[in-house]
């Protein structure tokens, strides 16, 4: 049956109405392409990955953003661009992987840009510590960490950079349960890194890395202390520390006080010569005297030994309390003493 001829005129008119509509949805540009994209090497499990880029010619258009799935690109979400052609997005990453940003031109033509691998880690954490005052190459270190997510019965390794040199492994360490505890022992004295590396996971992570703070290791004999001398104390200035031996072997280091500016402590080789209790409460329980009145003793203010800058005393060597008992009990007199600036 036919339309009649109201029928027809609605047709018309609507088939009319429609023709503007069309006409004002602008084609893409030609030659439209992703001309930027960026994205993060690496992000820890759990982050969010942040990806940004740009379309030319500037277009307010849909960018997909793929991943390389085997052999396919696959779409894990769509963002638009601005009017500039600038377009953005924090994506869940759970594995590492290729992507790309990509438009589609009219014909339905994927114009992809250049890929990027983005390498999920994992949780790692270390920290390195040795015993009270035996911050010693040889001596053994204390290593404790975590990773997350651990693998069961998998491999760590605790490497060692020494004064900016590369880092190389110093011992591999079993995870288990997630965290890691480990004794090794820094070959050499310097300033040392200390980081753990966790393996990767095929196909699903790039491993991960922690680097613990960074630490002075004195070196096993680094005053060339003879081996004939059964003790031997090393005072050095500008350290503020005061080196114990035994054999030529470094025992311990202590931080310690020094002289001010206008009554430094002497510089020289001396030997201890007298070992006496204290003449005043400033003195501490013990002194060792080395060199006309100058002595190595303890302290009434032993919060000064906790500062970072160390020259307050009238020339004498102020330890902690406990440390000057430690020392009284090992070092008899006529052992050496070598201050240096």
């Amino acid at each position: 049956m036919g339309l009649g001829r109201r029928g027809a005129a609605l047709v018309a008119c609507l088939g009319a109405a429609a023709v503007p509509a069309a006409a004002t949805a602008a084609p893409p540009p030609q030659g439209l392409h992703v001309a930027s994209f960026t994205a993060p090497s690496k992000v820890a499990l759990g982050e969010r990955t942040e990806i940004s880029g740009r379309v030319a010619p500037a277009a307010a258009v849909p960018v997909l953003i793929e991943r390389l799935e085997g052999d396919a690109w696959t779409t894990i979400a769509t963002v638009r661009a601005t009017r500039a052609g600038r377009f953005s997005a924090d994506l869940p990453l759970r594995r590492s992987g290729n992507l790309r940003a990509s438009v589609q031109i009219a014909d339905g033509t994927v114009v992809p840009g250049r890929r990027r691998f983005v390498g999920i880690a994992r949780r790692v954490s270390l920290r390195v510590r040795a015993t009270e005052y035996q911050q010693i190459a040889g001596r053994p270190f204390r290593a404790t960490g975590k990773v997350s997510p651990a693998v069961k019965g998998e491999k760590a390794v605790i490497e060692g950079s020494v004064n900016g040199g590369g880092f190389r492994p110093l011992k591999r360490v079993t995870v288990r349960s997630g965290r890691v505890k480990a004794t090794f022992r820094p070959p050499s004295g310097g300033r040392w890194r200390f980081r753990l590396v966790a393996p990767p996971r095929p196909g699903i992570d790039s491993g991960g890395t922690a680097t613990a703070t960074a630490m002075t290791v004195a070196g096993k004999n680094p005053h060339k202390v003879p081996s004939s001398a059964p003790h031997y104390l090393v005072q050095a200035i500008s350290e503020m520390s005061l080196y114990y031996y035994q054999r030529g072997e470094l025992v311990r280091v202590f931080p310690v006080v020094f002289g001010a500016p206008s009554t430094p402590t002497p510089v020289g080789s001396y030997r201890v010569y007298a070992k006496t209790g204290p003449p005043s409460a400033a003195f501490g329980p013990k002194v060792l005297w080395y060199h006309r009145g100058y002595g190595i003793h303890g302290t009434n203010q032993e919060y000064l030994l906790a500062r970072s800058w160390r020259y307050y005393s009238h020339g004498c060597t102020r330890n902690y309390n406990v440390n000057i008992l430690w020392l009284w009990d090992r070092v008899p007199v006529g052992t050496p003493v070598r201050n240096l600036a």
